[in-house]
């Protein structure tokens, strides 16, 4: 079986053309609702849709929107659980928009793919494939800050300065990092030495990316902590040696017993 899907093309990031997905829907035991119109993407790796140990395949529900629907928030991994992403139509040659919610997979019989090819008429954008999968692993990854850390930071920010800082950074940054020590909850003597990153857009954003990040250090600074100068730059300069001493800021999810989570942060 695992042949035959090989030699139909089936791999990681296929599409399940909708008339395929309306054939599938009666197959499909699932607690989501599934239009005809509706495409599934292949979530499980390509090693996974090859392999004979594997008798499931995972899929994800994709939607088409407009292009008046594209919401920047959900795009470029900002949002954990939304992700408004490009694709191209190879029948118009023309950029489509898809929206995949983390919670709408699927798993079906790889047999139930047999007899279908995957749809060639689009393709994710080259790139886009790799954050699809980035955005998957993303929800399983996410890291907690130390509790102290999120509880200083939320008492000391009565009027959500956080709140208006992660809308307008959405314009400017695709993430927030921070490198904390020491990166555990402190006693009340012990201070939080901090150091930010921000990743900008793209060059133009920089200096905006710069303000709203100096913006969010003073709050930190509020909080009693000791913060460096921050630091922005594009993500084509920040190397993965840099980054790797960084957690990201995941504003929709704080630590584990933070009351009251505030809307997401940007991610790469």
């Amino acid at each position: 079986m695992q042949r035959i899907l090989e030699a139909l093309g089936w791999r990681q990031g296929s599409f399940v053309k909708p008339e395929s997905v309306a054939k599938l829907i009666g197959d499909i035991d699932s607690t989501f609702t599934i239009s005809a119109n509706n495409l599934l993407v292949v979530a499980s790796q390509s090693c996974d849709v090859a392999s004979s140990q594997e008798e499931y395949i995972e899929l994800s529900i994709v939607r088409l929107l407009s292009v008046e629907a594209f919401n920047k928030q959900y795009s470029h991994n900002r949002h954990p659980r939304i992700l408004h992403i490009e694709a191209i139509s190879n029948s118009s040659d023309e950029k489509v928009i898809l929206e995949l919610k983390a919670h709408e997979k699927i798993q079906i019989k790889k047999s139930l793919l047999e007899e279908f090819k995957p749809d060639s008429s689009i393709n994710f954008l080259e790139g886009n494939l790799n954050q699809y999968i980035d955005w998957l692993a993303g929800r399983y990854k996410r890291p907690a800050l130390p509790t102290k850390f999120d509880q200083l930071i939320a008492s000391s920010d009565k009027k959500g300065k956080r709140k208006k800082i992660a809308k307008r950074a959405n314009e400017h940054l695709t993430g927030i990092y921070v490198e904390i020590y020491p990166n555990r909850d402190i006693k009340d003597e012990e201070t939080y030495s901090v150091n930010l990153l921000g990743i900008a857009s793209n060059d133009q954003s920089i200096a905006s990316a710069t303000d709203a990040l100096n913006e969010y250090a003073d709050i930190l600074k509020d909080a009693g902590m000791d913060v460096s100068v921050p630091k922005v730059g594009t993500e084509f300069k920040i190397s993965v040696g840099t980054l790797r001493q960084y957690q990201r800021i995941n504003f929709d999810y704080l630590s584990y017993e933070e009351n009251n989570p505030i809307p997401p942060d940007t991610g790469i």
